[in-house]
């Protein structure tokens, strides 16, 4: 996940404490099964509503001047930049601007994911408890209760949400002794610094007049899609 929730990641246990995963040691099968599926549903509703059309986000620099609207998901949709800002500053510091405007975008992105999974997690404790389960498994034939399909559908996605965590894992510890790379956007006008598949810097190599920072902002903008996307070959 380049640039946006990645850097919220910082090992497999916290992956794990996201997703609602314990020590389940001591649950049965079926207690389990019902653990995963409950997980599962409040996953898909905090994915859905990330997602949502109509959600987006803002952030600007310290002036105030550039601002950077992201959707919910933290793809960059685009970059405003005030024509005052050429009054007081230069062209160049446009770069860091552009990337105060985009670290404060992906914190309002996060901050919404957060809150969102907390609302998730409460409408999930507010549900009416399920169906009382069946007596434990005794050994007899007649005693046992097998899974249904949503049990087994969603103990495959469990298994699949380890197995991805475990990988994405392996690969962040792998793009973390990577060299650094820069991306540039359609118009070559600005660079997007990228380290570990993060982004690190924006920079401007060459000045643009106030004529052409509407270009500018949507070459930023294109960068920064790029980088999301992995086309991270400049």
């Amino acid at each position: 996940m380049s640039g946006a929730l990645s850097a919220s990641i910082t090992g497999e246990d916290a992956q794990m404490s996201l997703y609602g995963y314990a020590n389940t040691d001591r649950e049965g099968p079926e207690e389990r099964l019902a653990r995963i599926a409950s997980s599962a549903r409040s996953i898909s509703r905090v994915l859905r509503s990330a997602t949502r059309s109509g959600v987006r986000h803002q952030g600007s620099d310290g002036t105030g001047l550039v601002t950077m609207s992201a959707d919910g998901s933290g793809r960059v949709e685009s970059i405003h930049i005030d024509p005052s800002w050429f009054q007081r500053h230069t062209a160049t510091a446009l770069g860091p601007a552009m990337f105060e405007a985009y670290q404060a975008v992906m914190t309002e992105v996060m901050t919404a994911s957060v809150e969102q999974m907390e609302e998730a997690e409460r409408e999930e404790a507010q549900r009416p408890p399920d169906e009382p389960a069946p007596d434990a498994y005794t050994g007899r034939p007649q005693d046992f209760h097998a899974p249904t399909f949503d049990d087994v559908r969603a103990a495959l996605r469990d298994l699949e949400e380890r197995q991805y965590i475990r990988e994405y894992q392996r690969q962040r510890r792998a793009s973390g002794q990577g060299e650094e790379q820069t991306v540039y956007g359609p118009y070559r006008l600005a660079a997007v610094t990228v380290r570990g598949g993060d982004v690190a810097e924006i920079t401007i190599p060459t000045p643009v007049g106030r004529d052409r920072v509407n270009v500018l902002a949507q070459d930023t903008v294109r960068a920064l899609q790029m980088v999301r996307a992995g086309e991270t070959e400049a």
